[in-house]
């Protein structure tokens, strides 16, 4: 007795630990595999008193340390969204306690990752996005994520967490049932080497013959503080200088298209017309698609003071392809100050420089945070997503993750050009093609990425909007039949 109670604090310990070290400013990926089983281990081993007071305790104090300065806000803004990301496997835990732990069915097992699922689901929904998901520990585990084709992201989250539960049912099977232990040892281990085959074969089977489109991306030379008026020391000539200059850098390189990063120039409102002239000017000189980024402060108060976060696309021809305005805003930065786009995701098919035909689409940084919103928005033959993105040091590597798996769910080719964080660009199936730390790199810098031009079919595009609910109406069912259970014990 004496042992298995030393064993749960270790495992506490250990849990504690791996937590800390699983997304937010850390991740190592087997930690995310590692975690959630300690947590279960222990509420299944403890008293009432503590079996969900302690490891709920380690959880939000962790979370609180790891997300802490991820939300860009004040310092309670920032331990409030900590915490509030804690509670998610608190939830977990809290219904794999009251509706799994006493069940002995093996269907119970899935109660406990399908409620990640759901809360991931369902805070995407809000302004939080699918910050904190386990399925971005993943990113970098090529043949894993391809379980995001079919199920999506949430899939994925399902699939790692789901471990930890049936290792703790075959641990607690295995003396009087051992028959039902090994049955459920062998059936996770034939779906880990489904799952892992699938993404093997998928990724071995991949189309090599896709033409691909030189892309470059660069940062620009200045971001703008939404709170002082600092965008005033850049002039609009130098911005114009700054302009030509990464046009002329990218079309020397032979790129299709040059993409700035969010907010790429800060300017005032009566800077953006002639700012996109000179944009226009740039890349009808050069023969180069030029998507530029601005920060547009209202000046003359037309807008009460709020400033647009938008984006023009601007064709070799020097003609505005689209206009896009920021739909979904970082929170605590900059709702209240910064005005709201409509959220239709431009989806335009162009003809390049080089005489190829794509169909390219974007949004700006925390919009791909979203994953029905993309996919929604994204039409199924799209071929280039462009993302413009600013970043800041304690998310830099976390972001980059998170939205990567964008392009496994839907098929396409992922571009995002970031300041101050990490520029990437993946293939149709999240495969990184190119990765560019630009937080040490200075400003003006430009990078080159050549990108499949065509998507690939993806079943989580097509079944994603029935699916998403199915992992809702499975947690559902499975806590109903646990309750029905219960009632017939009793």
């Amino acid at each position: 007795m004496r042992t298995a109670k030393n064993i749960k604090w270790v495992l506490i310990g250990i849990g504690a630990v791996a937590y800390l070290f699983s997304s937010g400013r850390w991740n190592v990926p087997i930690m995310a595999w590692i975690w959630p089983f300690c947590m279960l281990y222990f509420t299944r081993r403890s008293q009432k008193g503590y079996a969900l007071l302690v490891p709920c305790a380690v959880l939000l104090i962790l979370s609180s340390v790891k997300w802490y300065d991820c939300a860009g806000g004040t310092a309670a803004e920032n331990i409030a969204a900590g915490l509030a990301l804690g509670l998610i496997p608190c939830a977990a835990l809290l219904l794999d306690y009251f509706f799994a732990r006493k069940s002995g069915s093996f269907a119970a097992t899935l109660i406990y990752p399908l409620s990640f699922a759901v809360v991931e689901f369902i805070m995407q929904l809000t302004p939080a996005a699918t910050i904190g998901s386990i399925s971005a520990t993943q990113t970098g585990n090529d043949p894993l994520i391809q379980l995001a084709s079919v199920f999506g992201s949430y899939g994925v989250s399902v699939f790692v967490t789901w471990f930890g539960s049936v290792f703790l049912y075959v641990l607690d099977a295995r003396r009087e049932r051992p028959e039902k232990a090994k049955k459920a040892a062998v059936l996770y281990l034939a779906v880990f080497v489904a799952v892992f085959s699938f993404g093997g074969m998928r990724l071995a089977f991949s189309d090599f013959t896709v033409p691909n489109v030189k892309v470059a991306l660069t940062t620009g030379p200045y971001i703008g503080d939404f709170i002082s008026n600092s965008f005033l020391d850049i002039s609009f000539d130098e911005n114009a200088a700054s302009l030509k200059e990464s046009v002329q850098t990218a079309a020397a390189g032979k790129a299709d298209i040059l993409l700035f990063c969010e907010e790429a120039f800060c300017i005032a409102d009566e800077h953006e017309t002639a700012m996109l002239e000179a944009a226009a000017e740039a890349a009808r000189e050069n023969n180069i698609f030029v998507l530029i980024g601005l920060e547009i402060e209202d000046e003359d108060s037309s807008q009460n003071g709020m400033v647009d976060n938008v984006e023009y696309l601007v064709d070799n021809h020097g003609e505005v392809v689209w206009k896009y305005s920021k739909a979904r805003l970082t929170n605590f930065v900059e709702p209240g100050s910064v005005s709201q786009g409509d959220g239709v995701i431009p989806n335009r098919i162009v003809t390049l420089p080089s005489g190829k035909q794509v169909k390219l689409a974007s949004v700006i940084c925390m919009d791909s945070d979203f994953p029905t919103y993309i996919r929604d928005g994204l039409d199924n033959d799209t071929g280039i997503f462009l993302v413009p993105t600013w970043d800041w040091a304690t998310i830099r590597a976390f972001h980059t993750k998170w939205v990567e798996l964008r392009s496994v769910e839907n098929g396409v080719s992922f571009v995002r050009s970031c300041m101050d964080g990490v520029s990437t660009a993946t293939d149709p199936y999240g495969r990184v093609i190119m990765h560019s730390d630009t937080a040490g790199s200075g400003y003006e810098n430009v990078v080159f990425a050549e990108v499949p031009s065509k998507a690939v079919f993806s079943v989580y595009k097509v079944i994603g909007p029935v699916l998403d609910w199915v992992y809702v109406g499975g947690l559902a069912a499975l806590i109903a039949i646990s309750v029905i259970r219960k009632k017939r014990v009793l």
